[in-house]
């Protein structure tokens, strides 16, 4: 995956191929100017990336969202945050007795574990295909497919999840 800066477009991780998808970020000299000249409103700037994100701590409980993410998972702003990811995205599994992080099949979790090596590793992941089984209306439930990405940044992970027609 190859990031850009959000503001000056300035490359920072160059991709692998010359058709890698383009994520966003900061320079370290958008940065400094952000932080020390103009101030800081962390929902205008995620709300500038043109995919759905979440900044996740490393239990994944959900800091922060985009528009583009409230939409994904059809919750306001304010009904995401301090929530652990499965809650939001209404995994089966967060509603179980056990709760979101602690049933049997947690263990497997795509979006769990990928964040967990980005925030032990700082690696980065890019379009890791998973699947997640979430409710659907009182007594269904869907399958469905994913590619999260996650990217970490001054000890915050942004997780990327687009959903995908197949698996």
């Amino acid at each position: 995956m190859k990031t850009i800066c959000s503001f000056c477009n300035m490359v920072i991780i160059q991709g692998s191929l010359p058709d890698d998808p383009v994520s966003h970020g900061v320079c370290n000299s958008c940065y400094t100017k952000i932080m020390t000249e103009h101030g800081f409103n962390l929902q205008k700037y995620l709300n500038i990336l043109d995919a759905p994100v979440f900044l996740v701590d490393e239990d994944v409980n959900v800091l922060a969202a985009n528009t583009l993410a409230s939409a994904l998972v059809k919750k306001p702003l304010e009904k995401t945050r301090g929530k652990l990811c499965g809650i939001v995205l209404e995994c089966i599994n967060a509603f179980l007795p056990e709760g979101c992080g602690k049933t049997k099949d947690c263990p497997d979790c795509t979006i769990r574990n990928s964040v967990n090596e980005t925030y032990k590793n700082g690696t980065q992941i890019t379009r890791r295909p998973a699947t997640i089984t979430r409710k659907n209306g009182v007594s269904d439930a869907k399958t469905e497919h994913l590619l999260i990405s996650t990217r970490k940044d001054n000890g915050i992970v942004l997780l990327r999840l687009e959903f995908s027609a197949a698996g």
